[in-house]
């Protein structure tokens, strides 16, 4: 990789080993290269961080910072169409629009390589890999959710995991062979090199109970020629660990792209533990994608049901029905009913459907499909319908449980449009 001097947070010294003085100076430096970016302009971190210095003219630049702010504008606009079709429980939106973004994202990367701001060439060619798969992941959903009506149940969202699962293998077992092989396929070149210093940075990492781990990333400097041209580069990848194998001056074979003759193979490339895990990983994941597809393909998955409730928070945003009602709990039936009418039984609760009205001079008479039900009369004339549905609260009378009729004795009924009971209590079982 090129020897990017610009870049503050690549430190270069001639010490093939770090003491440990120097070590903690060294992440002293970086931790106040940090600090310093909290105070500055956010259009000049990569310039101060990365070392990367914007092109053109001011104007020029001006009127690129403009089009970031447009583009970060529509980027809002985009997630913000993400949360009302959440609000409004339309998933076939988000997904559109979710596949859309992410095809973007993909065929981005297939066309710049770009994943970070400084690119070797092997990374590049891994970063077109990723966006092949994402590009291809996005296509294959999309065209999943727009023929979604030919899919029962939930053999849908299977498919959805059986493509995301099978790319990221395909995608991980082409970065592996690649590595593995990368002096086939990118660094074909072979040349003598001098050591000429030493490059090196911090990295930290995230560990269990919120602990940072801090590593010193390594790479000797090269000073080599090729093609009549001098070059100056580093590893394409750095080693993890503070010191060098390498001595100063000391002159080695390396392999270089002949495209790219600034890119250098690093030995972390065909270091077998990261091979190792890598295609472990590949063979889970399309292990993973074939057992989903037969399980697909036998059929096993047509009757499989996909819960599409939304969670309460997301009801009550969307003013979801059961929220519009009046919740009745235990202590409002003790304190409306049953204390009034002395009643210290136990009680019951369940749902029930009217089954005839008869029209008394005393009043309306109603009956339920359940048979257990006590009939009753509205004085009032105001009966619901044969068929409407209704919150009933009763208590047993025991002499009657052997005629089996009759013996739910309901004591309170509401109307289910404006009523929900959130008690505990359910229905009676004649045993």
């Amino acid at each position: 990789m090129f020897y990017n001097k610009d870049n503050p947070r690549w430190k270069f010294n001639e010490e093939q080993y770090l003491s440990q003085d120097e070590y903690y100076r060294f992440v002293e430096e970086y931790d106040e290269l940090c600090r310093s970016m909290l105070s500055t302009d956010i259009r000049d971190i990569n310039a101060k961080f990365y070392g990367v210095k914007e092109p053109g003219t001011v104007e020029e630049q001006e009127r690129r910072r403009k089009q970031g702010i447009i583009i970060a504008v529509l980027v809002m606009i985009v997630f913000a169409a993400l949360v009302v079709s959440l609000i409004f429980k339309q998933l076939v939106i988000f997904g559109y629009i979710a596949c859309a973004v992410f095809m973007y994202a993909g065929i981005s990367m297939i066309v710049t390589g770009r994943g970070e701001v400084v690119e070797s060439t092997s990374k590049a060619i891994m970063n077109r890999v990723i966006g092949a798969c994402i590009a291809l992941a996005s296509l294959s959903i999309g065209l999943l959710t727009l023929f979604r009506s030919h899919f029962p149940g939930a053999v849908l969202f299977l498919l959805i995991f059986v493509m995301v699962f099978g790319l990221a293998g395909i995608a991980l077992l082409l970065i592996t062979v690649m590595k593995a092989f990368s002096d086939k396929f990118i660094y074909t070149e072979e040349i003598n090199a001098t050591c000429a210093g030493y490059v090196r940075y911090v990295n930290r990492e995230e560990g269990s109970n919120q602990r940072r781990f801090t590593f010193i990333n390594t790479s000797p400097l090269f000073r080599y020629s090729y093609g009549g041209v001098q070059y100056e580069a580093v590893w394409d990848e750095f080693v993890s660990k503070q010191d060098s194998d390498i001595a100063l001056g000391q002159n080695l074979q390396i392999r270089v792209d002949p495209k790219h003759p600034e890119n250098i193979a690093s030995p972390v490339m065909k270091h077998p533990g990261a091979i190792v895990f890598q295609v472990f990983m590949a063979l889970a994941c399309i292990a993973a994608a074939v057992v989903l597809g037969i399980y697909v393909k036998s059929g096993a998955a047509a009757g499989m049901t996909v819960e599409t409730e939304w969670n309460p928070v997301i009801d009550k945003i969307n003013g979801d029905e059961e929220n519009k009602l009046i919740r009745v709990t235990d202590d409002d039936i003790q304190s409306l009913y049953l204390d009034k009418m002395a009643v210290t039984s136990e009680w019951y609760y369940e749902i029930g459907v009217v089954a005839t009205k008869e029209v008394t001079p005393d009043g309306e008479v109603i009956s339920y499909t359940d048979e257990a039900f006590n009939k009753v009369i509205y004085k009032d004339f105001t009966a619901p319908e044969p068929g409407t549905k209704q919150l009933l609260y009763y208590t047993v009378e025991e002499e009657r449980l052997e005629s089996g009729k009759g013996y739910k004795h309901t004591f309170a009924s509401g109307d289910p449009d404006k009523f929900v009971y959130v008690g505990t209590h359910g229905a009676y079982i004649n045993k």
